[in-house]
C-alpha cells in the first residue's frame, strides 16, 4: 500500500515540529541575557583558550655530536743505522751533521736501543762537536754523553799509541814546587778525560821570586806539541792567594785554553763556556769530544816535511 506524498511530507513536519517544540518550549529567544549571564559565559569562554603569558616548556637543547678523533700520526720512518759491521772510528757520523741535531739524536738513541752504546756516545758527540744545536739539544746530548761515557772503556788502550803534548807552566821560585806535582796530577786526569787519546808531558820553569811582592802568586799557562817549533796554544794567566785553589784554576785554564784554540783553529763547535760553579774537569771530560781531543793534539804537532 502507498502513502501518498502529501500526507509524508505532512508527518515529517510534525515530527520535526513536535521535537523542536518539546525541547525548546521553556527557553526565552526573546529576553536578552543578564549581565550575570554574560560574565559567566565570557568567563567559560576565555577559561577555554591558553594564556598568552603561559611558558612553553623548554624545548631540550640537542647536543653536538662529539668531534671526530684526530687522525693517528703516521709512523715515524725508521732511523738508518748504518753498517754495524763496520770498525768505529773516531769520524763516526760526521759525513751525515748536515742533516742537523735532530737526525743525529734520534740516531743516537735507536743505536742505544740496539745494545750499540759505542756508536750511540759517537752520535751524541757528533751532536755537539759537528752541529749548531740549541740550547735543549746540547744539554741532552751532554746528559747522555755523561751517562755513557762512565760506562765504556777509553777509546785508546794502548798508551804508546797516545798523542804526546806538553802542559807547561811558569811562576815564581816560591809557587814552582808545590805547582810541580799538581801540573803533574791534573795531566792525568786530563789523560783520562780525552779517553786516552793524548799523553802529557809537563813542565815548569821558576822565574825569579819578587820578594817585595806579598800578594797572590800568578802562574803563566800554556799547552804545546812535542819537538822543536811545535805549535802552541796562547799563554793565559792567572793568580792564586791558595795553593788548596792551585788545581782547580789549572783546570779552568786549561779547559779555556783548548775551547779557545778549537775556536780559531778548526771548524769543530766548540764548547760552551763554563757555567757558574760548574766543575772544570767535568767540562773537559763531558765537553770536549774525543774527536775534539785528537784533533786538537794533532794541531799542536810539528806538520811533517813536503817530500819526506
Amino acid at each position: 500500500m502507498r502513502v501518498p506524498i502529501p500526507l509524508v511530507i505532512l508527518f515529517v513536519l510534525a515530527v520535526v515540529g513536535g521535537t523542536w517544540w518539546k525541547n525548546t518550549r521553556h527557553m526565552d529567544f526573546m529576553t536578552p541575557p543578564s549581565d550575570t549571564k554574560l560574565a559567566e559565559i565570557r568567563q567559560k569562554v576565555e577559561g577555554s583558550f591558553p594564556h598568552a603569558n603561559q611558558v612553553k616548556d623548554p624545548v631540550p637543547e640537542v647536543a653536538a655530536p662529539p668531534p671526530p678523533p684526530p687522525p693517528p700520526e703516521p709512523p715515524k720512518p725508521t732511523v738508518d743505522l748504518g753498517d754495524l759491521t763496520q770498525p768505529l772510528i773516531l769520524q763516526n757520523y760526521g759525513d751525515i751533521t748536515p742533516q742537523g741535531a735532530d737526525h743525529l739524536i734520534e740516531l743516537a738513541k735507536a743505536l742505544a736501543d740496539k745494545g750499540e752504546f759505542q756508536r750511540s756516545l759517537l752520535a751524541w758527540e757528533r751532536v755537539i762537536d759537528l752541529t749548531k744545536p740549541d740550547a735543549g739539544q746540547a744539554a741532552a746530548a751532554i746528559a747522555a754523553i755523561k751517562q755513557l761515557r762512565p760506562t765504556l772503556p777509553d777509546w785508546n788502550l794502548k798508551p804508546e799509541t797516545a798523542i804526546q803534548i806538553q802542559l807547561q807552566a811558569s811562576t815564581g821560585k816560591k809557587l814552582a814546587k808545590t805547582l810541580t806535582p799538581i801540573l803533574e796530577s791534573v795531566a792525568r786526569d786530563l789523560e783520562r778525560a780525552s779517553s786516552g787519546i793524548v799523553k802529557i808531558k809537563t813542565s815548569v820553569t821558576a822565574g825569579k821570586t819578587n820578594t817585595a811582592n806579598k800578594g797572590p802568586v800568578p802562574v803563566a799557562l800554556w799547552l804545546n806539541g812535542t819537538g822543536k817549533k811545535a805549535p802552541s796554544t796562547e799563554v793565559l794567566s792567572f793568580t792564586v792567594a791558595s795553593p788548596d785553589k792551585l788545581k782547580d784554576e789549572i783546570s779552568k785554564t786549561v779547559f779555556l785554553l783548548i775551547r779557545t784554540y778549537l775556536t780559531k783553529s778548526t771548524a769543530y763547535t766548540p764548547p760552551a763556556e763554563l757555567g757558574a760553579g760548574e766543575n772544570p774537569m767535568e767540562a773537559l771530560s763531558f765537553r770536549i769530544t774525543r774527536l775534539s781531543w785528537s784533533e786538537f793534539a794533532t794541531s799542536l804537532q810539528v806538520p811533517p816535511k813536503k817530500g819526506g
